[in-house]
């Protein structure tokens, strides 16, 4: 089941405002109760000194004198029951209740309130003590109360403070839930403009749709975005470029087939064989560079494959196995640099792919019987891969052309495809490496490739 973002935040609203509320709720309950034992205990307090005011000592005699209306205005409660005792430290109860509960010390104390029970029935009281009101003699007068007015007065308050708290939590639900849908707007405007748009539709969602919350959300989604666009892009540059390039060898190894076909003579028939293979072989290198090209394009996932490796060696094996060709060709293939390691992060068969084809660039359009050299430069920050021949190399003005796909130098010997330096440039981008064409001192082409020690 879909999580709602609306209950959700209802729900983590709604417990902290009901458990606040409850709290707030024993809070008031307990200071309720202090407050209603503090106002009746004074009462208790005032009713005991009122009892002992009538406390007379005449002739050394303690004496007693209760009368009718005054018993009555003492016992007489709505709601509780009240009872009393006075008691001599001589002779013993003096009146009232001989049952209630005196407190076990309260010696050295004008009055001392306690708790206490009888009968079963809980009971505040309080003792008032007359020291010395007669010679050798102490009078202590104690008047006690039930609870019930006290916890009336303590349950009216709790109900008075949860009856509008109840509603006031009922009247923000209502207020929370119409604020959190229409802060949540904007989640919906989200909503229709995603579903509104076409699948080739890849632009980023617009900041002001969102709320700031939601922001580094969408700017993810933004991301991933112009990260698909960029690999559909490569997709259809790719099939744009395959379409493009193999369909002209294609339809010229036809016509060289259909040719030696119906060749009856040897020698024809043997040429034109030649053609085809020639054909095939044009046919195999292109259809190898647009492979290599489409795996190092964006969203080839070529970071994924990338390591720690030795530059040095991986450059060194690669022009290595170039010396036949090189010999063949009669080109002085040198490589120039030290023999430590140079540690650099990157996949070594693409950059091997990048030093095949930056020599095989070198031995197509230089002159015969020339130099090339591969050069491995350490410095600070970066490790420096240059090749350079003394070919015709390429004029000022068209360095930057040069790197596009399928550019070829106006006037350039062979039959290349013009993906050679196309394939050097994605490889260099893919490791975050900086590429600069510049010409060399023997007049020829060198490339410089940077990369992040």
């Amino acid at each position: 089941m879909a999580l709602s973002l609306r209950r959700e935040l209802l729900r983590r609203l709604l417990w902290p405002m009901l458990v606040v509320s409850l709290l707030g709720a024993a809070v008031s309950y307990l200071l309720a109760l202090r407050f209603a034992d503090e106002t009746y205990d004074q009462w208790l307090l005032d009713s005991a000194r009122a009892l002992a005011q009538q406390v007379e000592v005449e002739s050394g005699q303690v004496r007693l004198e209760l009368p009718e209306p005054a018993l009555n205005m003492i016992s007489w409660d709505a709601y509780d029951s009240v009872l009393f005792r006075v008691d001599s430290s001589r002779h013993g109860l003096l009146a009232g209740e001989r049952s209630l509960p005196r407190p076990d010390s309260a010696e050295g104390q004008a009055f001392a309130f306690y708790d206490t029970a009888r009968k079963g029935q809980a009971m505040r009281a309080v003792q008032v003590i007359l020291p010395h009101l007669a010679p050798g003699e102490d009078i202590t007068v104690t008047v006690a109360e039930t609870l019930n007015k006290r916890r009336r007065l303590a349950d009216r308050v709790l109900l008075g403070v949860l009856v509008p708290e109840a509603l006031l939590i009922l009247l923000t639900l209502v207020l929370v839930r119409g604020g959190v849908k229409r802060g949540l707007r904007s989640i919906a405007s989200l909503e229709v403009e995603v579903k509104a748009r076409q699948s080739d539709d890849l632009t980023p969602l617009p900041d002001e749709l969102a709320p700031a919350e939601l922001l580094p959300f969408t700017r993810s989604i933004n991301g991933l975005l112009e990260r698909l666009n960029a690999v559909l892009g490569a997709q259809r540059r790719f099939i744009a470029d395959a379409a493009h390039q193999l369909r002209t060898p294609l339809a010229a190894l036809k016509v060289e087939l259909e040719h030696a076909v119906r060749e009856p003579d040897p020698v024809r028939h043997a040429q034109a064989l030649g053609a085809v293979r020639a054909g095939i072989d044009r046919l195999v290198r292109i259809s190898n560079q647009l492979l290599l090209l489409a795996r190092a394009e964006p969203g080839a996932h070529v970071a994924n494959s990338m390591s720690r490796l030795d530059l040095h060696q991986v450059v060194f094996d690669a022009a290595g196995a170039w010396v036949p060709q090189a010999l063949t060709a009669g080109v002085d293939l040198g490589f120039e640099g030290d023999d430590e390691p140079c540690a650099v992060r990157g996949n070594p068969v693409l950059i091997g792919e990048l030093v095949n084809n930056l020599i095989d660039n070198a031995l197509r359009y230089g002159h015969r019987g020339g130099r090339i050299t591969v050069r491995l430069i350490r410095e600070t920050q970066t490790a420096c891969l240059e090749v350079e021949d003394d070919g015709p190399g390429i004029a000022t003005e068209l360095m930057d052309q040069a790197l596009d796909r399928f550019f070829r130098v106006p006037g350039s010997p062979g039959s290349g495809s013009g993906l050679g330096l196309a394939i050097v440039r994605e490889i260099a981008s893919a490791h975050g490496a900086q590429l600069e064409l510049k010409a060399a001192a023997s007049g020829g082409l060198c490339v410089r490739v940077r990369f992040p020690a």
